[in-house]
């Protein structure tokens, strides 16, 4: 499913986006709060903490991500980097095991998600709420080019 089919009962007002997604944003915090593996996120802490800083940050925001998986846009987005540095970024996440690429998308596997997920709430609100209005802003700009013949989404 797609990011704006996801925000769809927002009212596609763009203060309506950023309200559902700042309320999806609370809601997955509890339920990480509660989760927490520690064995878990001790193997992953190490790979984490050997990545450049640049790539911790967009690995915390990915986290953010409300979808099981992700293109190249909604990760820049996220990080707030141009579609190069982030296809560069998530190429060195692959090759860390931390992302894995699906063909032209990306996914986190569950546990490293859920670490991701900690990671990201350890973040100001302020700074998840931004990456979260990005992101919703850059799904709306690529809507209209999706549904027509011939695009792969």
């Amino acid at each position: 499913m797609r990011l704006s089919g996801r925000v769809g009962y927002a009212g596609g007002r763009s203060n309506g986006t950023v309200a559902a997604f700042i309320e999806l944003d609370r809601l997955r915090q509890r339920s990480v709060a509660a989760s927490g593996d520690q064995s878990c996120v001790a193997a992953f802490e190490s790979t984490y903490r050997a990545l450049p800083a640049s790539r911790r940050r967009l690995f915390r925001y990915l986290g953010l991500h409300p979808g099981p998986d992700f293109d190249v846009c909604a990760a820049a987005a996220l990080g707030n980097l141009t579609p190069v540095h982030a296809r560069r970024t998530l190429a060195d996440l692959c090759e860390r095991r931390l992302v894995v690429e699906c063909g032209t998308r990306y996914r986190i596997p569950d546990l490293i998600a859920e670490h991701a997920r900690r990671l990201a709430y350890e973040e100001p609100a302020v700074l998840r709420a931004a990456a979260l209005a990005r992101l919703a802003s850059a799904d709306r700009s690529l809507a209209p080019r999706r549904g027509r013949p011939g695009d792969r989404h």
